[in-house]
């Protein structure tokens, strides 16, 4: 791996921002805060030093000539200010060379446009490295800075990863399901799903876990994993077909996990989902859930009782206390299978 130090002004960086893949598979979403966009745009109007960006040159690539391996944050930010649509934000009050600059967006800088344009970045430049040497050295560089369990996974050379993300990138699941995906939650629901299959549902889904999936599978090909990704693929799409009757169903992880084990496992029997009775039959069983979610014993005190519910007592019990133990997992789902499966939720 060689590294070739550079300085890019700000209107070069924005003029090649689409030649730079702002997301390779280790790179974290956007996680900052407007509050801190605007600080950054703030220090660079003073002139203040803003941390050296990490770029990989990539010549193979057809679309990109480079992609962010540190900065990324800093690079929405200063192309987000720059914009003209929905991302743009205003700065708050502040004097800064005689300019107050309280609500300014890019486009009204005024005397202080040419100062940002014109400020000097700087650039280490990547060249002849490997994703080996990439992952290693972001993980390096983002010491500081916590990254989570997923962050860290997604940071590994696996082949088990870019499937995972090709499918969050691809289908229209995850484009309409209301969860947001800051720091890889999307990702991190299949992480989720992906160890149950590999495992057959005999695994916890601790994060080490998740993880020796993940390396378990690093140099999968795809003749392994296409029968896994067929049977994800009409999951999803059965899942996406109840969203669009009831968008936001699938927000809870849990929730998630639970519905997408459920028609998994039961995939190779179902002919037709039939999504208004299933939505139907989820938010009832979600409101019974939490309202007997803080005394669950409420529902077996008296087997007598129109209220006694013990299937729905046992899916309380096995969410609330370590829901990601395998042995609760496989409670919960057989419950769901007594409450949606036997209930008629598919047409054979």
């Amino acid at each position: 791996m060689k590294i070739r130090l550079a300085t890019w002004k700000i209107k070069t960086l924005n003029a090649r921002i689409d030649k730079i893949d702002p997301s390779p598979q280790y790179q974290r979403t956007s996680v900052w805060s407007e509050s801190k966009k605007k600080l950054l745009i703030d220090s660079v109007l003073r002139g203040y030093d803003v941390p050296k960006f990490y770029l990989r040159a990539t010549p193979n690539s057809p679309f990109y000539d480079y992609e962010v391996t540190d900065g990324q944050q800093r690079i929405r930010a200063i192309t987000e200010f720059m914009s003209s649509g929905d991302d743009k934000f205003f700065l708050e009050s502040a004097i800064i060379r005689g300019v107050n600059t309280k609500g300014l967006e890019y486009s009204n800088l005024g005397v202080l446009k040419d100062l940002f344009d014109d400020y000097d970045l700087n650039i280490a430049i990547i060249e002849d490295s490997n994703q080996e040497e990439i992952r290693s050295l972001f993980a390096r560089l983002q010491m500081g800075s916590q990254l989570n369990q997923v962050e860290l996974r997604h940071a590994m050379s696996s082949n088990l990863g870019s499937s995972i993300l090709s499918i969050v990138e691809s289908h229209p699941f995850f484009k309409k399901c209301k969860i947001p995906n800051t720091r890889f939650k999307h990702q991190d629901y299949l992480d989720h799903v992906f160890t149950l299959i590999y495992n057959s549902g005999r695994s916890d889904l601790k994060a080490k876990n998740i993880e020796k999936t993940y390396r378990d599978l690093s140099d999968a090909t795809s003749d392994i994993f296409t029968p896994y990704l067929k049977k994800v693929n009409q999951v999803l799409d059965w899942m996406h077909a109840i969203n669009n009757v009831q968008n936001g169903l699938f927000k809870n992880k849990w929730g998630f996990v639970d519905v997408f084990w459920l028609l998994y496992k039961e995939c190779d029997l179902i002919d037709k989902i039939d999504e208004e009775k299933f939505v139907e039959q989820f938010k009832l069983f979600e409101r019974r859930r939490l309202s007997n979610h803080r005394n669950p014993d409420n529902l077996i005190v008296d087997p007598k009782s129109p209220s006694y519910d013990f299937d729905l007592y046992n899916y309380i019990t096995a969410f609330k206390y370590s829901g990601n133990l395998g042995s609760n997992i496989s409670t919960r789902n057989k419950v769901f299978r007594s409450k949606f499966i036997n209930n008629g939720i598919y047409l054979k």
